[in-house]
């Protein structure tokens, strides 16, 4: 790892099969509804397609930001990556990997490259707890829908 990159890597398990978690993975409209980390994503759900996103902070407003989808593998993989690659860049990631047929792991995080990334790393560090608080909303709300889906 060079001093001009910074990795967050979080994993959650969730019990759920892979498409009850994309269904709300990529339902970006409700967002609003229960994110603690995005408050607002729009784009169309395609390869190369722009992402324009708020990211929620604690101590200010939300931050604006736009990137460019990279990667989508239906109920499996979504990327997008932003920002300029000289200053400072991002490659958000989630991965759903499935361990059975009723339990996934999600794999969430960023990439991070650029001559920014030491000045930023502090602020970085502290980030990876709105990626943390997303997991776990994210983790709440599709086990919710499946008890509802289930009867229970």
């Amino acid at each position: 790892m060079t001093i001009f990159a910074y990795q967050i890597q979080t994993v959650i398990d969730i019990d759920a099969c892979p498409v009850d978690i994309w269904q709300v993975l990529v339902n970006f409209d409700a967002y609003p509804d229960w994110n603690p980390m995005l408050g607002k994503v729009q784009t169309h759900l395609e390869t190369g397609a722009q992402v324009r996103m708020e990211v929620l902070r604690d101590d200010s407003k939300p931050l604006k930001l736009t990137a460019n989808i990279t990667s989508l593998k239906d109920a499996e993989e979504v990327v997008w990556c932003g920002g300029n690659a000289l200053v400072i860049s991002g490659e958000h990631y989630f991965r759903i990997e499935q361990l059975d047929k009723q339990h996934c792991r999600l794999h969430h995080g960023e990439n991070f490259k650029g001559l920014l990334v030491p000045l930023l790393r502090p602020t970085l560090r502290k980030a990876s707890a709105l990626y943390e608080a997303m997991n776990m909303a994210l983790k709440k709300r599709v086990e919710q829908r499946c008890e509802i889906a289930a009867g229970k």
